[in-house]
């Protein structure tokens, strides 16, 4: 298992911890996003600590009593109700009417998350406690011999609950992007600071691979994403005529053609 550490809340044996896979695994969709996030952390932690017990034990080993507000509002307990609505949200609608609309959502985000839940033979979470043995149900924690682990792959939500065919894209579509963000932004400083921006680059899949240290699909993935954004294009042959990544084999050579102007003009750069 590998974890992010977080550094917003602080216990006397250090930092919690978050499984890296948790936003890609795509569960915050169809859970209640925060507190199923600070149960996730509160896996990843026992986990990393290898700690020993019941939920309850856990919780008083990493926080020794002092773990308030960590499930959302000051005085909040696993038996606390849980909550769909986000506080902070709507803390931030500015009138009533957005403060509705946000409400409206959530309802029915709530009603389509809980129906697919029953569908999949869970019973709806009622407090925090209901909503941690969904989550070991789910295979996204667990408890063997008292020790607390977490999966390397957090199996997600498409193995579970009976979900259509578009929101089965929309999941794995999700974790393409979570986990190929870094093969992205590998391959954008390949080319910024190790090849100085350059308009044009003889290579292939395999040569790119190579150079940034990744796999050749999430190069390919990487390619793909330029190429939405409308920042890079592909050309091949002796007439250099335009072609599709999907067409090229790993070790084929090609012309990766970029624009800069347009990948300057269009991008947040966050360094």
């Amino acid at each position: 298992m590998t974890v992010d550490q977080d550094t917003n809340q602080e216990s006397g044996d250090g930092y919690l911890s978050l499984h890296n896979g948790w936003f890609a695994s795509g569960w915050p969709r169809y859970l209640p996003q925060y507190q199923s996030m600070a149960l996730a952390m509160l896996f990843g932690t026992a986990a990393v600590r290898e700690l020993r017990g019941t939920i309850d034990e856990v919780l008083e080993q990493i926080f020794q009593g002092e773990h308030s507000a960590f499930f959302g509002k000051p005085g909040d307990s696993l038996d606390s109700p849980v909550l769909w609505t986000d506080s902070d949200e709507l803390d931030y609608a500015e009138t009533e009417a957005e403060k509705a609309q946000i409400l409206a959502e959530t309802e029915e985000h709530q009603a389509r998350c809980e129906e697919l839940l029953r569908a999949a033979g869970f019973l709806v979470p009622t407090t925090i406690r209901e909503l941690a043995d969904i989550m070991v149900a789910l295979g996204i924690a667990r408890r063997q011999d008292g020790v607390w682990s977490m999966p390397d792959l957090i199996p997600g939500p498409e193995t579970a609950l009976p979900l259509s065919e578009e929101e089965r894209a929309r999941v794995v579509e999700g974790k393409r992007i979570w986990e190929s963000g870094p093969a992205e932004q590998a391959l954008i400083d390949y080319l910024e600071d190790g090849l100085g921006h350059p308009a044009e680059v003889f290579t292939s899949v395999d040569r790119l691979a190579k150079a940034v240290d990744l796999r050749e699909d999430d190069v390919r993935h990487a390619l793909g994403r330029l190429f939405r954004a409308g920042e890079a294009r592909f050309e091949r042959g002796t007439e250099r005529a335009q072609v599709l990544l999907e067409d090229l084999k790993d070790h084929e050579r090609f012309h990766l053609m970029l624009d800069w102007q347009h990948f300057n003009e269009n991008r947040i750069i966050i360094r």
